[in-house]
């Protein structure tokens, strides 16, 4: 019994210091950036996220899930008029992003060990004028989810 006490208490002294360590590597990949900048970062490392953005005129935005998740909700944002461009790169974790029905995106998939489902509506089938968004999936043993919804 004595030992399996010493082995929690280890345990949890180890998974606590693994989980300082992720917040400390968020925080200095994300800088000073917010996710109502209209660029910006976001890690997540050894937990959960859900980012919800409402940047005025998104132009760029980098998010890496690494043994980790995050679910990035877009449907708040407003897309630069030029057009938008997010980077994903997920190591054994997932992502999930959420964009309004009335974008184009494309996606541009880099895949080993994983997977990217792709639910939003063709790009021939909106508007000439509709905002687009560019995304750039690279995905080592993890998933990545890209969804319309309103």
């Amino acid at each position: 019994m004595r030992r399996l006490f010493r082995f929690l208490i280890r345990f949890a002294i180890v998974w606590g210091a693994f989980w300082l360590v992720g917040r400390l590597a968020s925080k200095a990949f994300e800088g000073e950036s917010t996710p109502d900048d209209d660029e910006f970062k976001v890690l997540g490392f050894l937990g959960g996220r859900a980012i919800r953005s409402n940047a005025q005129a998104l132009r760029r935005a980098t998010v890496q899930a690494m043994l980790g998740g995050i679910d990035l909700d877009l449907r708040g944002a407003r897309l630069d008029p030029a057009g938008a461009h997010l980077e994903l790169r997920v190591t054994g974790g997932g992502l999930r992003v959420t964009v309004p029905p009335t974008w184009k995106v494309f996606v541009a998939e880099d895949v080993n060990g994983g997977a990217v489902e792709i639910d939003v509506p063709p790009p021939n089938t909106l508007e000439g004028d509709a905002p687009a968004l560019t995304i750039e999936a690279v995905v080592r043993s993890g998933g990545v989810v890209i969804e319309a919804s309103e």
